[in-house]
C-alpha cells in the first residue's frame, strides 16, 4: 500500500514538473530576443529553444506615382556638387580628396586619451557620446546623457542630430558638433589625424547574435592604419575593434555616411579647413544627393542606395522625388532591413510632404509592430498622417502618445498644438 502511495506522489511530482517545464518553454519563446539571450546565460540548457526574430518586412510602397527611372538619376543641371578636388582612386571605391592644402596623411594615427564607455540598455547612442566629449574633458555621465536624450530607457534611437544638440546646448559652449552626410575613409582618416573625434552610424550584424539580424549602431573612430587598411573605433559594446576599410564603408553606406564631428569650439578654425565647402550644409547636401545618385546607377538593385537617394532628396526638401525613390527602394527583391525605420524617417517625411498619408501610417504601423511601440517618431508620423486624412481626434491621441513617450520631442509637441487647433503641421 505504502509503495503504491509512493508511485503515485512520485507521478503526480513528474507530471507537475512536466507542466512547470513546459509552462517555462512557453513563457521563453515569448520573449524578445535579447531578453532570451540573457535567459540562457544562466540556463544554457535553453538555448536550443532560442528563437529567431520574427520576420518583419517593411510594406509594399502604395506607389506614389508613375515611376520615372531617368529623371531620378540625372544630375541636375548646373551640376549642384563637385568633387573638391582631383577624384583619387582608394582601392574600393572612388572618393574625392580633401582640400588640396591639407599636409599628407601619415601612414597611421592613434587618438591618445580615448576611453571605451560600456553602453547600458539601448545607450548606443549616448555612450558614444561620452566616449568622444570625455577625450575633451567633459565628464557628464552616461546616465545624465541618456537622461536628457531619451527619457524613457525603451527609446531605440537618438538620431545624430540629437547627439550634436545635446553637445551645442549643454557643453557651455566648451564643445561643438555637427553632422554631416556623404562621407568618406579619406575625410574620416584626415579628422583622426587632426585629433578630432568622430562618430559614424552604421549597419551592424553581430557575429556573436547572428539571429538578431541587422541593427544600426553607432562607432567612435579612434585609430587608422593604412598599413593594414583598417579603421579601429570603439564599440560600446565590444570594447575596441577595428575592421577593413571596404568593409566599414560598406555599413556605413546603410545610413547614407553619416557622421558627427565633436570639438572643443576652440579648434573650429582647423575643422573648417578640413572639410572645406562641406562645412556649408547646402552644399554638403547637394554632394550627397550627387554621391547617392551616382550609387543607385551603379548599383541599381541596392535597395540601400536608393534609400540614400530618397533621404538625400527629402534633405533638399524635394519631397515627391525622395518619395519615387523610397518607392523603388522599398519594392526591390532584396528587401530594406526593417530595423531600419527605428533609425531613419525620411520616408515618413517624404511621403507626408507628398500627400500619401496611407503609405505614412503603413510604415509606421509596422514600425510600432516591430518596436514594440518604443519608437516614438512612429505615432508622430502616423497621427500627423491621420491629420491630413482628417482624422484628427486619432490624429492627436497618436501625437500625443509620442509627447508622452519623450516629452523632449519638440516637432510632436508643436504638432500637438496645432492638430488641437484643427490645424495640419
Amino acid at each position: 500500500m505504502k509503495a503504491r502511495w509512493l508511485v503515485r506522489l512520485a507521478l503526480v511530482m513528474v507530471g507537475l514538473a512536466l507542466v512547470a517545464g513546459a509552462l517555462g518553454v512557453f513563457i521563453f519563446q515569448r520573449l524578445a530576443v535579447s531578453d532570451q539571450d540573457r535567459v540562457i546565460r544562466y540556463l544554457p540548457f535553453l538555448s536550443p529553444l532560442r528563437a529567431t526574430e520574427i520576420p518583419f518586412r517593411i510594406p509594399t510602397p502604395l506607389a506614389t506615382a508613375p515611376f520615372d527611372l531617368d529623371s531620378l538619376l540625372t544630375p541636375d543641371a548646373p551640376p549642384t556638387a563637385t568633387p573638391l578636388s582631383a577624384v583619387l582612386r582608394v582601392g574600393f571605391q572612388i572618393t574625392p580628396t580633401p582640400a588640396p592644402l591639407l599636409p599628407p596623411l601619415p601612414v597611421r594615427h592613434r587618438l591618445q586619451g580615448a576611453q571605451w564607455e560600456p553602453q547600458k540598455f539601448n545607450n548606443c547612442g549616448p555612450a558614444n557620446l561620452v566616449q568622444a566629449m570625455r577625450f575633451y574633458g567633459w565628464t557628464d555621465p552616461q546616465e545624465v546623457v541618456a537622461g536628457a536624450l531619451k527619457p524613457n530607457q525603451q527609446d531605440k534611437n537618438v538620431s545624430p542630430h540629437e547627439l550634436a544638440d545635446y553637445v551645442n546646448s549643454r557643453t557651455n559652449g566648451y564643445l561643438r558638433a555637427i553632422v554631416r552626410t556623404g562621407g568618406d575613409m579619406t575625410l574620416v582618416r584626415h579628422l583622426v589625424a587632426n585629433n578630432f573625434m568622430v562618430l559614424l552610424e552604421t549597419g551592424f550584424y553581430d557575429p556573436d547574435t547572428p539571429q538578431q539580424g541587422w541593427i544600426g549602431h553607432y562607432l567612435t573612430i579612434i585609430a587608422y592604419d593604412d598599413g593594414l587598411g583598417r579603421l579601429f573605433k570603439l564599440d560600446t559594446y565590444k570594447g575596441e575593434t577595428n575592421e577593413r576599410y571596404e568593409v566599414l564603408d560598406e555599413l556605413w553606406s546603410h545610413f547614407n555616411r553619416v557622421y558627427i564631428v565633436v570639438y572643443k569650439a576652440a579648434r573650429e578654425p582647423e575643422l573648417r579647413a578640413i572639410l572645406g565647402d562641406h562645412w556649408d550644409e547646402d552644399y554638403n547636401r547637394r554632394y550627397t544627393l550627387d554621391r547617392a545618385r551616382e550609387a543607385a546607377a551603379a548599383q541599381p538593385n541596392n535597395p540601400f542606395a536608393w534609400f540614400n537617394l530618397g533621404s538625400s532628396f527629402t534633405a533638399l526638401g524635394r519631397y515627391l522625388e525622395a518619395a519615387l525613390a523610397f518607392d523603388r527602394a522599398f519594392s526591390l527583391p532584396d528587401p530594406i532591413p526593417f530595423r531600419l525605420l527605428w533609425y531613419q524617417f525620411a520616408p515618413f517625411e517624404a511621403y507626408y510632404r507628398s500627400g500619401n498619408y496611407w503609405q505614412v501610417i503603413a510604415l509606421a504601423e509596422s514600425v510600432i509592430e516591430s518596436a514594440k511601440g518604443y519608437v516614438e517618431e512612429a505615432f508622430y508620423y502616423r497621427g500627423i498622417a491621420r491629420a491630413g486624412l482628417g482624422m484628427w481626434q486619432e490624429a492627436y491621441a497618436d501625437i500625443a502618445a509620442a509627447v508622452r513617450f519623450n516629452p523632449n520631442f519638440s516637432a510632436a509637441v508643436r504638432a500637438m498644438n496645432l492638430v488641437r487647433g484643427g490645424q495640419l503641421p
